[in-house]
Parts: C-alpha cells; structure tokens; sequence
C-alpha cells in the first residue's frame, strides 16, 4: 500500500488492524470474550487498560502468552512534542511472553505496518535498562554524576533533577543533552540475565535485517521499561507521527498486583483529525485463511517469520498462533477454521530451512524448501 497523499487516519487503522492480524494479532475485544465480565477492565483502551486486560487472559490461560492490537483516541502516555486532543494511538500488546520472542514479533508487525503503509524506516533505535535491580544500579550512578552538573543545568531541569534524575531524559535542550551523553550509560549496569535478554533481542533484530542503532538517551519513560525502541522514519508522513516501545514486565505487574507479569508494546501514534471514536475499534478484514502455520519451539517461531513474509508476498490467507505453546492448542485452533492445508515447522524444520505441508482432508504430507514453498502453494487447492 503507497502512502497516501493527504491525512488519511480511519485507513490507517484499517490498515494496520489488517496486518497485525496476519501476524497473529487478534483485536482486543476479542480477547475480551474469553474473559469473565466481572474481571474485565472499563474505559477506552490504551496501553494501561489493554495491559491489564490481556493480563487478566494471562493469568487465566497460563500456558499462552495473549496478541492483540486495539486503537484509543485518548492515548495514555503522548510523546509530549505532541498535542494530545490532535493525536490518535494504535497500540500493540504482547503479554505473558518473558522471552525475547515478545519483543520480536512486534518490531516484526510494526515494521510491516510502517513499511507497508508506505512510510520508509531508516533505523530503530534501542536502549537497555534491564530490571529493577540493574535500573537502581544506574539510577544511583546517574545521580551522583548529574548533581556534579547541576550549576551548569537550568532552574527547571535542576527541579526536575531534585525529583528524579531520569526525568532529565525528557529534557530537550542541548546542555542537558550533552551532560547526559557524557554520562553513565544504563547498558553498563545491566544484570547477567538482563545482559542475555538483551543480547538475544538484538541478535534477532540483526537476523530480521533491520537497521538498528544503540541509544542511551532513550530514557525516561515513567512506566519503568526494561527494553526501550524507537522507529525513526525517512521523511515526514501525512497521518503517522511515530512508533515507539518497549518491554513493560514491572509496570504490568504494578497493574495486576502479581509477582510475575510480563509484557511488551508498542504504540504508532498518528495524526486523528477528523476522525469520529466509531473508527477507533477496528477489525481486520472478513478473509477466510487457506491454511495454518504450525511452530514448534522457540526457534520455529522466530524461523516462521520468513514463512509468513512468503505467504503474505503470494497472498495466500494464513492463520497462526505466535503465542500458543503446545501443538494441540494448534491443531484445534486449525480443526476449528476448516483451513484446507497445515504448514508445520518444528526445530528439525527450522534448522534445515524446509517446511511440512499437511492436507487436512486426507494427511497426506510432503516436505519442501521454504524457498519452493510459494510456487508449491500455488499447484495445490487452497
């Protein structure tokens, strides 16, 4: 899809409600229905109460990290270079996913989003500040080396400073950013099983192909993230201003008042004007899918990227679960759309580069090279 000429925020919408889904995103009234009324969470979704909700579908499936996607035109958390009343949010959820599984699939669905809407990603830009452990380390290092600064910081900068050094990060000015970058950086106060999360997530963006770059002036989010990201777009856009996030894990368990919790968004934040509330809810298109990707593991799912790159470019409707588990919850899923083919890849699979491709009529099955997949998909009914 080109991007369009004029401020375009309803196709918007549609557009990236169309491709979450193909991703394995459902919409968040969906996942709703599959929660008691009475644990449901009132008011506009945005990421607090989506956060919330999806949880509350964690904590009840256990087994299943929860997908979805939803559209608020009161977001919660504005960039503040923005006007609220003027800005409109898509907002994207992974929760109950700890590993770095979370964070793939949705930089994988937001670049799909950006690049197919039109609009050219030069780089995403990531920072580290691990947990809460890692983030005290740093915090106390960055106090100690900011108040040595605090004379050459103005007075608004030298309150805010008084109150919480990270609110700094916020600042725009050029001394507060220049103090900063000469600063401590919270990538050197991560913790062992930080250091590993975070190194994992990078190696998969490396994998995807995606340009990246470490920014340790990506601070500042008061929700406390562990993994922050930042998509920086070539150019300016009619209706997309920005897409950001980030993993969550203390922040959802601060909403939920569980131990354990975790959770990874992203928000593309967009220009609304004109826009009616009625366009904030939306569904993906009525497309029956043709067939069901199968994963078995972690590194199936991450392999199968490429396979749902490949059906999306032939065109051919799938249907998946990035966030179920066992093989069964799959296999009924599939039962239940009456899709005619299974595409299945397990660890063996996604080792070799090959793929399984079941008739669901009859069982009968046959092994392919994912690079023949797409031409082989067009010699069978589906």
């Amino acid at each position: 899809m080109g991007s369009p000429q004029k401020l375009s925020p309803e196709l918007f919408i549609k557009h990236a409600a169309d491709v979450s889904s193909f991703y394995g995103f459902r919409p968040m009234k969906e996942v709703e229905r599959g929660i008691p009324r009475a644990d449901r969470v009132k008011g506009v979704h945005s990421f607090g109460t989506t956060a919330q909700t999806c949880a509350s579908c964690v904590i009840q499936k256990p087994t299943d990290p929860v997908l979805a996607f939803y559209a608020t035109p009161t977001p919660s958390h504005v960039p503040a270079s923005y006007i609220p009343k003027d800005t409109g949010e898509f907002g994207l959820q992974v929760v109950g996913s700890p590993e770095s599984l979370g964070e793939v699939i949705l930089l994988k669905t937001l670049f799909a989003i950006m690049t197919e809407w039109g609009a050219t990603v030069s780089r995403v830009r990531v920072n580290a500040l691990g947990d809460r452990d890692s983030k005290a380390r740093f915090e106390r290092e960055l106090s100690g080396y900011v108040r040595k600064h605090a004379n050459n910081l103005d007075e608004g900068c030298r309150a805010m400073l008084a109150k919480d050094p990270l609110a700094l990060y916020n600042c725009t000015g050029e001394t507060c950013r220049q103090i900063l970058s000469d600063g401590p950086r919270a990538m050197n106060f991560l913790s062992e099983k930080s250091r590993g999360h975070f190194r994992e997530v990078l190696e998969h963006v490396e994998r995807l192909g995606f340009p990246y770059e470490l920014d340790d002036l990506l601070v500042g989010d008061d929700r406390e993230p562990r993994i922050v990201f930042a998509l920086d777009l070539v150019g300016e856009d009619a209706t997309v201003l920005s897409a950001m996030g980030g993993r969550y894990d203390e922040y959802v368990r601060k909403l939920t008042g569980k131990k354990d919790g975790s959770a990874v968004s992203a928000s593309v934040f967009f220009r609304k004007k004109g826009t009616v509330r009625a366009n904030f809810t939306p569904a993906p298109s009525a497309k029956m899918p043709k067939v069901y990707f199968v994963q078995l593991g972690l590194r199936a799912k991450l392999e199968g990227l490429q396979v749902v790159d490949m059906l999306r470019s032939a065109n051919v409707s799938v249907s998946q679960s990035f966030d179920a588990k066992s093989l069964g919850t799959q296999l009924e899923s599939a039962k239940a759309q009456g899709v005619s083919h299974l595409l299945i890849m397990g660890q063996r699979e996604a080792l070799d580069g090959t793929i399984i491709v079941r008739s669901s009529t009859n069982s009968s099955q046959t092994i392919l090279q994912l690079s023949a997949l797409p031409r082989f998909l067009k010699t069978i009914k589906v």
